[in-house]
């Protein structure tokens, strides 16, 4: 099976849950860095992310339930 090309892929630029725009941005796996914006391969991922705060995917997890 043959991969689609950049041209053939459509990459979503809204949510999918809520339909804001979705920001970029980078995040850098190794905290002994400096903090800049460098793209460090195999250091640093490049990730589109909701904005807002309010949308179901932007909620954080509960953790596990009380023992009991």
């Amino acid at each position: 099976m043959d991969q689609p090309t950049v041209d053939e892929t459509t990459w979503p630029t809204t949510c999918y849950a809520c339909g804001t725009e979705l920001q970029r941005g980078v995040i850098d796996f190794d905290k002994s860095n400096e903090d800049r914006a460098e793209f460090n391969p195999g250091e640093m991922a490049a990730v589109d992310f909701c904005p807002n705060h309010e949308c179901p995917r932007n909620v954080p997890d509960e953790g596990p339930p009380p023992a009991g």
